[in-house]
């Protein structure tokens, strides 16, 4: 909806547009598209050129648009300081308080000190309030109201004046502890440490700061050794299963499961002259062994010597002797010869 200063500007605008069709200062082949943009502006604003009441209500006679710029860039070249002013609102935060505001600043400070002891917060703001208003650079008022709202469970405002306190005066250790204390109450742990230990920086015989701190460290999930345990507990459990997994070591051939870790690789011992000497001398072992052999001669089929009773039977007797049964040396765990 458009008001009356709205109004005025689009009527001076639909005069600047006419006059300027009528002075020539538009070409001839501009003119139908600028009627058609006047045609607009007056629907959009709800103002008529040609009416008698708009002309009386909106027009700036016997100013122009054009006359009222000129006006307005001649008084900003006259005075740019004062316009550089209000285009700031941190000069006058660093503006020096005068021994007046100063002492005016001192005496809300005070007054909100005596309605924090009265738990009256919300005009301990206030009062905070309006000693930061006499002297902004005072760092112990932006600290004070940091406390006020921290009271008020209002953390985030807490946490912003406890920031410009710390801006203000990067040696005030009290804002420091403002802004830790905010932030913990934010569930912001780490950023409260951090603030705690710079406050301890500058005061490190603050025992306050110092609990707050542990405090703070406290609630700061640290890695714990648990999940590392079930990993190894995990890759133990697994290597054991293997290693006594039927076929994960030596002892578990087919067709001799009481043997465990003590049935000899027989195809190791056929590979040893020495061994095989001993086995050739015997004549029943000898005409099993050629048997299996074949016709061609060669390495015997193991799985037809395996399937042969008295073979198996052999073997038993020869492992035993060798010193590897199950059981050797009173040790259950066939696992015992990968210790």
């Amino acid at each position: 909806m458009s008001t009356n200063s709205t109004k005025r500007a689009a009527f001076a605008v639909l005069q600047f547009l006419r006059s300027s069709m009528q002075d020539g200062s538009i070409r001839a082949d501009d003119a139908e598209g600028i009627e058609v943009a006047s045609q607009c502006i007056s629907e959009a604003f709800g103002v008529d050129l040609d009416s008698d009441s708009d002309s009386k209500a909106y027009a700036i006679a016997p100013e122009t648009l054009v006359s009222v710029l000129e006006k307005h860039a001649a008084s900003a070249a006259k005075s740019p300081a004062s316009t550089q002013a209000s285009s700031s609102t941190s000069s006058s935060e660093k503006k020096p308080a005068s021994a007046a505001d100063k002492a005016a600043a001192e005496k809300a400070k005070s007054s909100g000190n005596q309605l924090m002891a009265a738990k009256k917060y919300d005009e301990a703001i206030k009062a905070y309030g309006e000693a930061i208003s006499h002297d902004a650079n005072n760092a112990v008022y932006w600290s004070n109201r940091a406390a006020a709202y921290s009271q008020l469970q209002d953390h985030a405002s807490a946490i912003e004046d406890a920031r410009q306190a710390i801006k203000i005066d990067a040696s005030f250790s009290k804002a420091y502890s403002r802004l830790g204390h905010a932030l913990f109450s934010s569930g912001e742990y780490q950023e409260a440490v951090d603030a705690y230990e710079k406050g301890l920086e500058l005061d490190p015989n603050n025992a306050v700061m110092k609990s707050s701190l542990a405090t703070a460290k406290s609630r700061i999930p640290t890695p714990t050794a648990e999940d590392d345990d079930d990993d190894e507990d995990a890759s133990s459990s697994s290597a054991a299963a293997t290693r006594g997994a039927p076929g994960g070591g030596a002892g578990g051939i087919p067709g001799f499961p009481g043997m465990g870790g003590g049935m000899p690789d027989l195809a190791s011992l056929m590979n040893n002259p020495a061994i095989m000497n001993i086995l050739m001398s015997n004549p029943a072992m000898r005409s099993m062994m050629e048997g299996a052999a074949g016709a061609g001669g060669g390495m015997p089929d193991l799985n037809a010597l395996m399937s042969d009773p008295t073979m198996r039977q052999m073997a038993e007797q020869f492992g035993r002797s060798m010193g590897g049964g199950a059981g050797s040396g009173g040790n259950n765990n066939n696992n015992n010869m990968y210790s």
